[in-house]
């Protein structure tokens, strides 16, 4: 049966810290009955006073599951503006499929589209296909190992800065292990590394690492916290190496 969870996020950090990888292993997969759900994120900050402050986010997560067959969409945008001036500006979409093989070994193939103004990124798009390895350990804990190539189309903003409107067709290794589980009835744990260097040039390279407690109030409330750390060893001039950021979730689950 479909569900839609409903989340106000209580952000701790701005949000322009978000990574430069976006972790999707989490939502896509996550247990879910046959068929379609959903996930509905959404926060508004507004400040007046001393400080001017409008600040919107919202996320959709899509789920379909039928037999062998996964697919997972993801799509979530923000924008801020403080005493009249953007401070955060992002868009990102992502499409995945996925196929069981057996119990051990799945395949996967995506896309995905990124603008973030603030990360001098004007387009950014990716494409990707390889293997997924999933041990399951018990009914509450297993990991999962993923590898695949992936083809990077990027565009930097033309904004005057030395590298504007820079392009760059790249070719990278994506690799990620995700563990997740219940430590006890109610809190449940994830870990989520990525590791992307070029094929070419392995010194150019991105990482990232999150990591998240879901802590289960009543059957149709819960709290998340989540702590993730990204480092891009070669940003676009002007664009720190690495970010971080700590948000809350309330998650209301109907």
């Amino acid at each position: 049966m479909s569900r839609i969870w409903i989340a106000c996020l209580a952000l701790l950090v701005p949000a322009w810290a978000e990574a430069r990888i976006v972790n999707v292993q989490s939502a896509a997969s996550r247990k879910a009955d046959e068929g379609l759900s959903a996930e509905l994120a959404g926060a508004i900050l507004w400040a007046t006073g001393n400080t001017n402050v409008t600040q919107a986010s919202a996320m959709l997560d899509v789920l379909y599951l039928d037999g062998p067959h996964r697919i997972f969409f993801s799509g979530r945008a923000t924008r801020g503006i403080e005493d009249g001036k953007t401070f955060v500006n992002n868009l990102f979409e992502h499409l995945r499929y996925r196929y069981a093989l057996t119990r051990l070994l799945s395949g996967e193939a995506f896309v995905q589209h990124e603008y973030d103004q603030f990360r001098r990124l004007k387009f950014r798009a990716l494409f990707g296909i390889g293997p997924r390895i999933e041990f399951v350990f018990s009914e509450d804990w297993e990991l999962a190992l993923g590898s695949a190539w992936m083809l990077e189309l990027e565009r930097l903003s033309d904004d005057g800065a030395p590298d504007a409107g820079r392009k760059e067709n790249n070719h990278r290794w994506s690799n990620y292990l995700a563990a997740g589980g219940e430590f006890t009835e109610g809190i449940a744990f994830t870990q989520t590394f990525y590791a992307q260097p070029r094929f070419d040039d392995f010194s150019d390279f991105r990482l990232l690492n999150e990591t998240a407690t879901v802590l289960e109030v009543k059957t149709w409330l819960a709290v998340k916290f989540a702590f993730t750390a990204a480092y891009d060893s070669r940003p676009p001039d002007e664009v720190e190496r690495l970010d971080t950021s700590l948000t809350t979730s309330l998650v209301f689950r109907l």
